[in-house]
């Protein structure tokens, strides 16, 4: 693991100067999950990036002060679920802390490597971690893809301005509904 939490400290903007203009970026939602025990884990990310084809590299982060954080330190694998237009409410139940995740209302099943993985998704990625870099509050989390899986198709859920939104059939962004 690397830290370079150091390296990227001191002057810069307005935290909340940043948070408001990133509102303005639209982004895929995923829930990324670990854990082969007892109890599996698992958070929304909207940080999810392909980095490479050749090889299947991707990267997402996570809090490191986070349920997940211990869990996704030591684990051989995770998942990476791209949700779908329409799990608006699988993505609040993952975004959100302190709250039952896999509970009665979660449709899933353990999958590859004993993951826990999510029904009803576009498309399921396993990776393999390969580095975990640590910068300032969070983990950057770089992993090689060992599985994939995808629908036959379908629209992403897609989140914009602190809300979720949908594609339309001309792919523009209009408002999401539940």
């Amino acid at each position: 693991m690397t830290d370079s939490g150091s390296a990227w400290r001191g002057p810069g903007a307005d935290p909340d100067v940043v948070r408001r203009a990133l509102r303005h970026h639209a982004k895929g939602v995923a829930v990324v999950t670990a854990g082969v025990g007892r109890h599996p884990v698992g958070f929304c990310a909207t940080s999810v990036t392909s980095l490479s084809l050749d090889p299947p590299l991707m990267s997402f982060t996570v809090g490191l002060r986070s349920a997940s954080w211990p869990v996704v330190e030591s684990a051989s694998h995770v998942m990476v679920h791209l949700l779908a237009a329409g799990q608006e409410s699988v993505a609040r139940v993952f975004g959100g802390a302190g709250r039952a995740k896999f509970g009665p209302d979660t449709r899933w099943r353990r999958g590859a490597h004993g993951l826990p993985v999510l029904d009803g998704v576009l498309a399921r990625l396993a990776l393999a971690p390969v580095d975990r870099i640590l910068v300032s509050d969070h983990a950057l989390v770089i992993g090689r893809v060992t599985r994939a899986w995808h629908a036959a198709d379908g629209r992403p859920l897609v989140h914009h301005d602190g809300g979720y939104v949908r594609l339309s059939a001309g792919l523009a962004l209009t408002p999401g509904e539940e």
